[in-house]
Order: structure tokens, then sequence, then C-alpha cells
């Protein structure tokens, strides 16, 4: 692995390229969606499940326990994410990790995959000038249907893929559910040690685990 020429490089966007966002950040968002809604008074769980890594019959459960239309309240959870990291990305606390100028030098095309609304990579890519460095993203739509094309499902990579033109991409991710995902595409995957995840202990099978955007860049050049 990480041995043979590849005709694409794939990258997660949050935890890859540019910065997550703090925890009681996205908290806040969430809370404030179930405000939108007349909700004064969620539970610690209930706010948990629409924050991160949502499930869409969990979402269905807890939309079921306040009476509420599921499809609004993910409504309002990906509009007030969406602000929150906006505003985040504003303020200069969602920042590109100081190792992406490196992919400057990278002669194959770039793609970003991401489980984010994308609208929101296109924003903060934007943002820092690295937008045109991608000839494709492949995101969600603000919509509760996109839930069930969340990595590790692949997908988005697939699509990726597809709209590079590769058929032996590199991907890179920092999570359990990218390296499933890069597994089930049939992808090379590179699990990415950021400090978020540094002591995270993965589940699968032999993976590649390098520290930064340099050492990837290394073994594919």
């Amino acid at each position: 692995m990480i041995c043979q020429r590849y005709d694409g490089l794939l990258l997660d966007h949050d935890g890859v390229i540019v910065t997550l966002c703090s925890q009681h950040v996205l908290r806040d968002a969430a809370i404030d969606a179930f405000t939108d809604l007349g909700i004064s008074d969620p539970s610690t769980d209930d706010v948990d499940t629409i924050m991160i890594r949502v499930v869409e019959a969990e979402l269905r459960a807890v939309a079921d326990r306040h009476d509420v239309d599921p499809d609004r309240l993910w409504q309002c959870r990906e509009e007030r994410i969406e602000s929150a990291l906006r505003a985040e990305t504003k303020a200069g606390r969602k920042a590109p990790y100081d190792d992406v100028a490196c992919l400057k030098r990278v002669d194959v095309p770039l793609g970003i995959v991401s489980n984010n609304q994308t609208r929101i990579v296109e924003f903060v890519l934007r943002e820092y000038g690295l937008l045109k460095q991608f000839e494709t993203i492949r995101a969600r739509e603000p919509t509760r249907a996109s839930l069930h094309k969340k990595k590790p499902d692949p997908t988005y990579l697939e699509a990726a893929a597809t709209d590079l033109g590769c058929s032996n991409p590199l991907y890179v991710g920092d999570s359990e559910s990218d390296v499933i995902a890069g597994q089930r595409a049939g992808f090379d995957t590179v699990f990415l040690r950021r400090e978020h995840n540094a002591a995270s202990q993965l589940e699968t099978g032999e993976t590649v685990e390098l520290e930064s955007l340099e050492a990837v860049i290394e073994r594919i050049q």
C-alpha cells in the first residue's frame, strides 16, 4: 500500500484540511435549533443526537419525542450549524492546517469528500483562497435524505473519483468512518493523525497512518 502511482488525491475536509470546530459551539447551535422550534428544555441526549455524527433513525426518534416534523428539525439544525461554522471561519478559529500549503505541489487532481454540508465546505475553502485548488467537492446537501449518503457509505468517494476521472485515487481521512468508506470504495486510504485524534484506536484492519499532509505527499510524488 502507498507504493504505486495514484491518479488522484481525495481528502476529507474537517480535521484534514481545516481544523475542527469546538464542541461547545456545535452544542450551542444544536440547542438553538431546538429553540427555533419552541423547545426550550431538550435533554442532553437529544442535543447530542442532532449535534454530530447524526443517524437518521435517531433524529426521527427525537422529533417524535418532541412532536415536531423531523425535516423541520433537521432544517433548523443545518441552518444553525452553517451559521456557527461561518462565524468560526470568519473569526479565524476554523482555519487550514499549516501543512495544507504542500498540496500545491501535488501533480494529480484534488478532490474533497466530506460529511459536512457542501455550502459550508465551499464557504470555508473560499474564505481561505483554497477553493480553486480542488476540482470537485462531494459533500451533503442540507436535507435529511443526505444522511443516508454519509461516510462510511462510499457514495461520495466514488462520485468524487468519477468527477476527477480517477481509477486509482488515494484517500486521506481522520476518522474510522473515513477508513471504512475508503475500504468500501476500494481505494487505498491514509488515516491522518492530528491533535484531535492522536489517541484514537482504529478497529479496522491494517491501515497506513501518517502525521502530516507533507508525509502523504512524500508517499505519492
